[in-house]
């Protein structure tokens, strides 16, 4: 049984956030600085993990108890507040906004509801064999280093629905990376 991490989850949001420029032809590329940005994402995270209810049956009674005590408390550590730095490389910026893990199989649309160099807002709908996720994106970008915004995602799967909605506020610190090379949490 594959358990999603909620770390995971709210790393892969914050390097969303980052990645602004979509590679749809609707959307005008915003203005944003290469180089490295420090994102701060103030997450709240309600509902239960998105594992199918079968998956969890599959278990014993003391097994499933051990899992969801462990799932509770990482989406408990999930919905504390993050620094992260990242580093936003040319290519990065090119490569475009992706929400979703194609890797994960399944369907997803996108639909842009506002795009120009200082705003992004947009849903994206995700079917999988296991579950739905809908994620609605809306950032604004202020002089190129300075970015607001908030995500917000639905994850179900079977009867089990979590709720993640992060604020997230964005600067850019300068031209060079130097060792920072993908999403990093500040200790």
């Amino acid at each position: 049984m594959r358990i999603p991490s909620t770390r995971l989850m709210t790393v892969a949001l914050v390097g969303a956030a980052m990645s602004l420029i979509a590679e749809a032809a609707d959307l005008v590329k915003p203005d944003i600085k290469p180089g490295l940005w420090e994102v701060t994402s103030h997450p709240q995270i309600s509902g239960q993990m998105p594992i199918p209810e079968e998956e969890l049956a599959k278990l014993t009674p003391e097994r499933r108890a051990k899992v969801e005590a462990a799932m509770q408390s990482s989406m408990a550590s999930a919905a504390k507040p993050r620094v992260y730095k990242e580093c936003m490389t040319p290519e990065k910026i090119a490569k475009g906004f992706q929400t979703a893990d194609p890797s994960e199989g399944g369907s997803c649309k996108k639909n842009v509801i506002t795009s120009s160099s200082s705003e992004l807002q947009l849903r994206e709908e995700c079917s999988r064999p296991d579950g739905k996720t809908t994620v609605d994106v809306h950032f604004q970008i202020s002089g190129g280093v300075r970015m607001t915004g908030t995500i917000n995602a639905v994850m179900t799967a079977g009867s089990r629905t979590m709720n993640m909605n992060s604020k997230l506020e964005g600067k850019w610190l300068g031209s060079s990376c130097g060792s920072v090379k993908e999403a990093e949490e500040e200790k």
